[in-house]
Order: structure tokens, then C-alpha cells, then sequence
């Protein structure tokens, strides 16, 4: 092969590999990146029935939780500027709950670091009162609305770590995501339905991209022209 085909190879192999993959499961991902099974729910095994049921209450008690703060409330009892900004606001209201029912924590890495930034939000210790206790499940919290529940923008985000000090996976077990259908009522944000999804079942999509840091799209030898007017 001359070097002219060799290159030619390379770039049609750099082109595949960068093009988005459609249609891959969720739980084929989260295995590949984690080394752990997602295990699927089935409501047919007296362990999964008392899961669900479980977390139907939570959610229930969370809308009502909600409801006595008149909205959703940060942590300091503000109301959330943004709509998007609710969800993040919610997963306090969820862990305070969840402590009825189990034992709710920020997860942790491999290394046993908590981390509260990327998937999943909460390990749930099922009935259990401490880690290790009970039946481990990772749960994600989103929020919807009627305008964007059918809407094809992503929503949901995994992303691979670089290294195993940033994977918040640890076990094999059910991924669910407590989704709550939110509303603005006058200036304050509420809660008013849930739905409860089986994230073993989700498929989605990898897009790759390029990407860099201003610390290296800045360098002078990139820079051609510049200038501050503040000097």
C-alpha cells in the first residue's frame, strides 16, 4: 500500500468512527463504561413489587412535601429562577424521602469518593439503614413539562469518565429514573404527577465530538491578532 491509500484508509476509518451511533441500549453502555449490569425490573418477583410500590409512595410524599413548601424551594427555602433549574432543586426533597424507606446517599466511585456531578444522582439502599445494607438501586432525576414530554431534544445525558475515579457505578442493579411532571403556579414551581422509568430498557444515541479548553484554543502560537482595550 503507497502512502497515498494508506491515507486515504486512515481518514475514511476517522470518518466512520466519528459518525453518531443511533439506537444503543442503555444498559449495553452503562456495562461497557461501568463493568456493571443494569438489572432489568420485573414486577412478577416480590422484591421488585415492593421496589416499585416503594417508590411510588416516595413520590407521592414528595409532591406533597413539595406542596407544604409552596414550590419547589432550594435548600436556603429560595424558589428556583428557572424551570431548568428545578430538577436539581427537587433531589433534596427525594433523598429526605427515600431516608424513609431506605438509606439515600450522594453515589461514590470505585475508590468510594462521593461525587454529585454526572449519572447517576442517588444510590439507594433499599430497606437497608447504612451502605451495604438492603438492595442497592441508582436512580436519575429528571423533570418534564406538557410542552417538551414528547419533544426529541436530548434530555438525558451518561457520559464515559476517563478513569475509574470518576465512574459513580459500582453494582450490578436496577437503574430507575423518578421523573416529575412540573408546572408554574403563580411565581412557584410544583410538582403535580411522576412517572417511574425502567432505564434497562432505554435506547439512545452516542454523538461524538471535538473538543478543547481556552487554555488550548488560546495559545499564542494559535493567537494571530489580539487585542484588550481594557489595557
Amino acid at each position: 500500500m503507497d502512502d497515498k491509500s494508506y491515507y486515504q484508509e486512515i481518514e475514511e476509518i476517522l470518518r466512520q468512527i466519528l459518525q453518531p451511533i443511533e439506537k444503543i441500549s442503555f444498559s449495553t453502555f452503562v456495562r461497557v463504561v461501568s463493568g456493571y449490569k443494569i438489572i432489568p425490573i420485573d414486577l412478577s418477583k416480590k422484591e421488585d413489587k415492593e421496589l416499585i410500590e416503594d417508590l411510588i409512595k416516595v413520590c407521592y410524599e414528595v409532591i406533597e412535601e413539595i406542596k407544604n413548601t409552596k414550590g419547589v424551594k432550594t435548600k436556603d427555602g429560595k424558589t428556583p429562577k428557572r424551570v431548568n433549574e428545578v430538577g436539581n432543586h427537587i433531589e433534596h426533597y427525594i433523598k429526605d424521602v427515600l431516608s424513609k424507606y431506605g438509606y439515600a446517599i450522594t453515589p461514590k466511585t470505585k475508590k468510594g469518593k462521593q461525587k454529585s456531578t454526572g449519572y447517576p444522582d442517588i444510590e439507594f439502599w433499599h430497606k437497608g439503614k447504612k451502605e451495604g445494607d438492603g438492595r442497592v438501586v441508582y436512580i436519575e432525576i429528571k423533570t418534564f413539562n406538557e410542552k417538551n414530554i414528547n419533544s426529541s431534544h436530548r434530555t438525558f445525558y451518561a457520559s464515559p469518565s476517563k478513569d475509574e475515579e470518576g465512574i459513580k457505578i459500582r453494582f450490578d442493579a436496577p437503574h430507575l429514573c423518578l421523573s416529575f411532571k412540573i408546572e408554574k403556579l403563580g411565581n412557584d414551581y410544583h410538582a403535580t404527577g411522576f412517572k417511574i422509568v425502567d432505564l434497562s430498557k432505554l435506547k439512545g444515541g452516542i454523538k461524538r465530538e471535538f473538543n478543547a479548553s481556552n487554555k488550548e484554543l488560546y495559545k499564542k502560537d494559535l493567537v494571530i491578532y489580539e487585542d484588550d482595550l481594557n489595557e
